[in-house]
């Protein structure tokens, strides 16, 4: 769950104004550096991945060049 999507849950669901959520989101952010930095990792989309696509575009051109 994105930052965003906890935000709209807990004001849909809880009635928690979202300047309260952003509120402790970055409190907790500055307290737990570790974790949000874990947590960042795994909600982004992972940027080996897209690398390992243009590789394979170069490869492919390589080959046509030959």
């Amino acid at each position: 769950m994105s930052q965003d999507q906890c935000v709209k849950a807990l004001a849909e669901h809880a009635r928690i104004t979202p300047l309260v959520t952003l509120t402790v989101w970055n409190e907790l952010q500055k307290e737990n550096k570790d974790f949000f930095r874990a947590y960042f990792q795994v909600i982004s989309p992972r940027p080996f991945m897209s690398r390992y696509f243009q590789r394979g575009a170069r490869i492919a051109r390589r080959k046509q060049w030959k």
